[in-house]
């Protein structure tokens, strides 16, 4: 039985060359962009670990690699996480959270509105420096109970699962290199199962330290020129890169149903292994072509349909070799002279992204077929001449080529993958008809809204919007559009921002008035507390300017309005432009681990850990001599000061009236601060008082309570105070 496609209805990716979205991957992978640079400083001191000769102990031969932006910075107040735990959570952990919210904007869906759903998550992922880095015993001091829980690479993808609050599968997978690529799969398998309905997966990959570069140069596989010559006669290995991806996947019937837009379909995937091939590390021909034919029967597809095949190609020689073969033997058999299949990698673009190298490659596909167009593989010059490319009917693209339908059927591509130890992959991806639009009424008054969770990003957001509108490329989406996805598929924050308008122009205008602060009729701003509700129940109708105005007030003072009812028969989703991210810098490393990595050539000052030894017994004093009605607000300072320290934040950012779990205080965190204050305080507190999370005011109470009970005023004498305290401080 064929399966049920499986739609890619949303993106999010950061890939090296400055890429944050779907719309700025696409731009370089048509404008033909190399995104390689030398290593950057903030990640080890390149001149003190390269060497260009390969066996020189404790050295590199490449000093070249493709690197994200801001590695270190993290929105952790967006997400609700303490500055102490950002600081200890692994950056890949940081940067999925971000990029799972854009692929869920992507889509279309409101991350809300999926909570308690079964949502399943699959990431690839294998890097450990960040761990490795938190560990090392010259940042011992800094361990706390969030290292190890925010360093485990089992919890990558239960953090989104657990800020999202998604209650389906929640997988890591490491296969290798061919990790994301085998994420993508078990997720469509998860949704074809019925196991979740909606599914997010991807990989990540990140590089702090530079020993798995010294290994990889010792077994000979970089580039020493740092290029990615997949499939060309030079070709001399890969250069290693950072990346991100995560794509939202549902079944195609759900989407059609959602009226979602789809990038691409899944029509099928299949994994396998190499078994005891001719070595346990590299590639095997057979193995890849057995794969290959698992995915195209379960598809009910021939091989000859395939019009493009996004390749592991990773610049080995022989790797490359292999795998070339193997595709012609499935692929370019039985093609038509002429008819050749044009392969290519987009590692030639942004290097191998290693956890995160399939999802790379499953983006692009699907920006192949959904643009119609073959992007050209870089620095292919001479084909590898051990390829006999006239006879596999392969061809590598080197222009920007057409892809068209053939047969009357939506153009399909493969991607192909196989990761370091035999697991081998392929999905294949198929092209959607476009469904007709109906034209948006011009001049037509529409309410357009605007929100976020500070003023800062606000103002960032409106700066995003007019440049996305003002952009020539987007000039064909209509204001109908626009308003319906702000209102119905979009997230809404307290900050909030509504204007009704009659066209794109005067929306620009109003949002430049926002950002000078200028007021404009028609035009709201507000902060809502979201505790109330408000529902629309009737149809205003679109020529009613006066009770769009009413609405657009009240939703800047008011919780939530009942959009469906502004449109009652839908409306067509456009993508518009991510959430604008505050990001502040994260970072946990002593200065000898710092200066062991970066030297003399790091300009970035190292977070400080600060390490308190305060006494248990000055409290207990201050408390037993104080006057009773000070006694509750003493001990609230005092278990206020213990939050702060555990959360590394000032004073003025703990309200003693909030709940803890609102200030960020987890379980674990709730776990040690119980012991703190029940072994400094020497009273009893049962844990579930504190898992409970409650103000900082009601456990100053209870202590206060629990205090009197254990009658310690008059047990407690001056001199024993003194004592006890000269000898804590021998």
């Amino acid at each position: 039985m064929i399966p049920e496609p499986i739609a890619i209805v949303g993106i999010g990716c950061r890939f090296p060359g400055g890429v944050h979205s779907p719309v700025s991957f696409w731009d370089l992978l048509q404008n033909s962009r190399d995104a390689i640079t030398e290593i950057p400083c903030d990640r080890w001191n390149v001149n003190k670990f390269y060497h260009p000769d390969p066996v020189e102990p404790g050295k590199m031969y490449s000093r070249w690699g493709g690197f994200l932006d801001r590695i270190d910075q993290f929105d952790a107040k967006f997400f609700g996480i303490s500055s102490a735990e950002a600081a200890r959570i692994d950056p890949q952990q940081r940067l999925l959270l971000e990029t799972a919210w854009e692929s869920l904007e992507d889509a279309g869906l409101v991350p809300e509105h999926l909570a308690g759903s079964d949502t399943g998550v699959f990431i690839g992922v294998l890097n450990r420096d960040y761990s490795y880095i938190q560990m090392d015993e010259r940042n011992r001091d800094a361990i706390n109970a969030h290292t190890i829980v925010s360093s485990n690479l089992n919890l990558v993808p239960n953090r989104i699962s657990y800020c999202f609050d998604f209650t389906g599968p929640s997988l890591p997978i490491d296969a290798g290199c061919a990790s994301s690529l085998v994420a993508v799969h078990f997720a469509c398998s998860s949704l074809w199962n019925g196991e979740c309905s909606l599914a997010l997966a991807g990989g990540v990959n990140v590089i702090f330290k530079p020993e798995i570069s010294i290994a990889m140069s010792k077994a000979f596989l970089l580039s020493a020129d740092g290029r990615c010559k997949s499939f060309d006669a030079a070709a001399d290995g890969f250069v290693r890169a950072e990346g991100v991806g995560v794509v939202v996947l549902k079944p195609l019937s759900h989407a059609l149903a959602d009226g979602d837009a789809i990038y691409a379909t899944i029509r099928s995937s299949a994994v396998s292994q190499n078994g005891r091939g001719s070595s346990f590390t590299a590639p095997e021909a057979l193995a890849q072509q057995t794969v290959m034919q698992k995915a195209y029967q379960r598809a009910g597809i021939l091989p000859q349909q395939v019009q493009y095949v996004e390749t592991q190609g990773s610049g080995s020689p022989m790797g490359d070799e292999i795998e070339a073969k193997a595709i012609g033997a499935i692929i370019g058999s039985d093609r038509s002279l002429g008819n050749d299949c044009p392969i290519g990698s987009v590692k030639t673009n942004i290097g191998h992204m290693e956890a995160a190298a399939g999802i790379g490659g499953l983006i692009k596909a699907a920006l192949v077929v959904c643009h119609r167009q073959i992007p050209p593989n870089l620095h292919f010059q001479t084909p590898n001449p051990k390829i006999p490319w006239e006879e596999l009917r392969l061809r590598v693209p080197q222009s920007l080529e057409p892809l068209t339908n053939k047969d009357n059927q939506p153009p399909i591509v493969s991607v192909n993958g196989f990761g370091l130890g035999g697991t081998n992959v392929h999905v294949i991806l198929q092209g959607v008809e476009s469904l007709p639009i109906d034209a948006a009424i011009a001049n037509q008054p529409q309410i357009f809204l605007m929100s976020a969770r500070s003023p800062e990003a606000l103002k960032a957001f409106a700066k995003a919007y007019i440049e996305f509108f003002t952009a020539q490329d987007n000039a064909a989406i209509s204001l109908a559009d626009i308003c319906y996805t702000t209102s119905l598929r979009r997230s809404h924050h307290s900050y909030r921002l509504a204007m009704v308008v009659d066209s794109k122009k005067q929306l620009v205008e109003h949002l430049v008035a926002f950002l000078a602060q200028e007021s404009r009729p028609s035009m709201f701003s507000g902060y809502v507390e979201q505790h109330k509700n408000s529902r629309v129940e009737e149809n205003p109708g679109t020529e009613c300017a006066q009770m769009l105005n009413s609405l657009a007030e009240r939703y800047t003072l008011e919780d939530s309005i009942d959009w469906n009812a502004i449109y009652p028969h839908g409306g067509c989703f456009v993508r518009l432009p991510s959430y604008p991210w505050q990001r502040q810098r994260y970072w946990q490393e002593s200065e000898a681990s710092r200066q062991d990595r970066l030297g003399e050539f790091n300009n970035v000052e190292a977070s400080s850990v600060v390490i308190s030894n305060g006494s248990q017994i000055d409290i207990i004093k201050q408390w037993s001599v104080a006057a009773n009605s000070q006694r509750t607000d003493l001990l609230s300072t005092y278990i206020q000061a213990q939050i702060v320290q555990a959360l590394e934040c000032e004073a003025v950012q703990v309200d003693v009236q909030k709940p803890l779990n609102s200030m960020g205080i987890d379980s674990l965190m709730a776990v040690s601060l119980r012991n703190h204050i029940v072994t400094n305080l020497k009273i009893e507190l049962p844990i579930e008082q504190f898992i409970a999370s409650p103000s900082i005011a009601e456990l100053a109470q209870a202590c206060h309570e629990q205090l009197i009970l254990k009658n310690l005023i008059p047990t407690i004498q001056i001199a024993n105070v003194v004592e006890e305290i000269e000898e804590l401080t021998l």
